[in-house]
């Protein structure tokens, strides 16, 4: 086995730990919105990721996850929010003004 092949290894496994993560913060943050909408009687309609951005804390560096959930109140309006996932745990829900439902 040659040094190139023990890196290609090491990078393939790197890549697939790596994808693995990020489905894991997916499923987080899908769940997180369903409860949320759940609780406050809210209509779950979808959940993408937005965006991937390096965020510091004072003691560690790492990537923060942002998710664009869409919801409904009354089914004929459509709202988004951002749902942040930082070092694999729900960081906050930030959702506009919206009508409540009756």
């Amino acid at each position: 086995m040659t040094l190139f092949d023990i890196l290609t290894t090491v990078i393939i496994i790197a890549v697939a730990a790596s994808f693995w993560r990020v489905r894991d913060y997916a499923e987080l943050a899908r769940n997180s919105a369903v409860q949320y909408c759940n609780k406050h009687q809210l209509v779950f309609v979808s959940l993408a990721r937005r965006k991937i951005h390096w965020s510091e804390s004072p003691q560690q560096r790492r990537f923060q996850f942002d998710y664009t959930m869409e919801f409904s109140t009354a089914n004929d309006v459509l709202y988004e929010g951002i749902i942040s996932i930082y070092k694999g745990k729900l960081r906050g829900i930030d959702l506009p003004v919206y009508r409540v439902p009756d």
